[in-house]
């Protein structure tokens, strides 16, 4: 006859379970392999720091041939970011963008990463082009920004058909914007504008590039489009949290009739000076009394130029642009004597005319001063 397990013995159990899995050598387990992740992982950072790209990506790896089950989403990103974005084994970085994908199907990068994978799937053919490419980029600092602009030409005329045309196109249209060479920037932004229905881009790269063309052609003086360009961005429906439509229309309009300011400026400049063609200037011109004539608004305006710039030199108040008062003297000096040249002018026309002649062309340099130095669009 058998008999009657006690309660005492299944309290018994659960009390060794407990002990069990409570017990030291689980703990140390435990701490164990986050030792061994912490490790790995300064290991792995100290070889990027020290731009050992190959060696941090071994070193991650090892770590996961260690620990297969590593519910870690930070490792899986760190590789997939040295191969792709440092060492273009494209091959590694989509099986380790494929690998994380199968751990976390639902991870924080998991959009991402299926992004970089189709991305990377629909380029395959075209991989040592964009190898060539990426490699210009991540190593531009230290080349000169013309020896890397004449790179990815060359690249880009051997690849002008490839789905990745567009992202050098861009990526020259912001360079060549930088180094102020405008018109080959607008060149390349117009080819990267042109190919948005051909490669699949998302509305915020689509505005980003609208936003720089308009930017290119405000400098090229082309307002008109620079304005529908920015139209397109609101067509688009995503220009960005800082952007404003009607302030942004509304500076393009100031910087337009600024432009066009000093356009008329310099037309009536340039018209008073030819002025002194028809009047004979030279038959009433007596360089020594010409000369005596000038000393005092010259030394005046001098005084009143350089001034400014003594007292803030003294003072140390701020940084002191030297341009904006010898430029100003300079156009001031011009203008004094193309008004005293034009005096005889006087004796056909009356003083009146003269003097009405005189004050509005002091106002075009002056303006056409204010234009070239002190005024900055917004």
């Amino acid at each position: 006859m058998k008999k009657n397990k006690s309660p005492y013995f299944f309290v018994s159990m659960m009390i060794a379970l407990i002990i069990l899995l409570t017990s030291p050598g689980t703990s140390m387990a435990q701490n164990s392999s986050q030792d061994l992740e912490q490790e790995y992982s300064i290991k792995a950072n100290q070889f990027f720091v020290d731009k050992n790209y190959e060696q941090a990506a071994l070193v991650l790896e090892e770590l996961l041939a260690k620990n297969p089950d590593l519910n870690n989403e930070t490792v899986y990103k760190q590789l997939t970011h040295i191969y792709d974005n440092y060492l273009f084994n494209f091959e590694k970085a989509l099986s380790f963008y494929e690998m994380y994908l199968v751990h976390f199907p639902e991870g924080k990068f998991a959009s991402t990463f299926r992004e970089r994978v189709a991305y990377l799937n629909e380029r395959r053919s075209e991989w040592q082009a964009l190898r060539d490419f990426r490699k210009i980029q991540l190593e531009e600092d230290d080349m000169r920004i013309k020896e890397s602009l004449k790179d990815v030409e060359t690249i880009l005329s051997k690849n002008e058909n490839a789905i990745i045309a567009p992202e050098m196109h861009i990526y020259l249209a912001n360079k060549y914007f930088e180094t102020t060479q405008y018109q080959n920037a607008r060149m390349h932004a117009k080819k990267y504008i042109n190919s948005f229905d051909k490669v699949s881009m998302s509305s915020t790269d689509k505005a980003l590039a609208l936003k720089l063309y308009s930017n290119i052609l405000i400098k090229q003086h082309s307002y008109g489009k620079a304005i529908r360009a920015i139209d397109q961005v609101m067509v688009l429906g995503n220009p960005g949290e800082h952007f404003n439509y009607a302030e942004r229309k509304t500076n393009i309009i100031n910087q337009r009739n600024m432009w066009y300011g000093f356009m008329l400026s310099l037309l009536y400049f340039i018209s008073v000076v030819i002025l002194l063609i028809p009047i004979k200037f030279w038959q009433h011109f007596n360089l020594r009394n010409y000369a005596r004539q000038l000393i005092a608004p010259l030394l005046l305006l001098a005084l009143t130029s350089l001034g400014p710039v003594l007292y803030l030199i003294i003072t140390e108040e701020q940084i002191v642009d030297l341009r904006f008062f010898f430029v100003l003297l300079g156009l001031s000096i011009l203008s004094l004597m193309i008004i005293r040249l034009l005096a005889p002018m006087s004796l056909k026309t009356g003083r009146l005319v003269y003097v009405l002649i005189s004050c509005l062309h002091m106002v075009a340099a002056s303006f056409m001063t204010y234009y070239m130095i002190v005024y900055t669009p917004v």
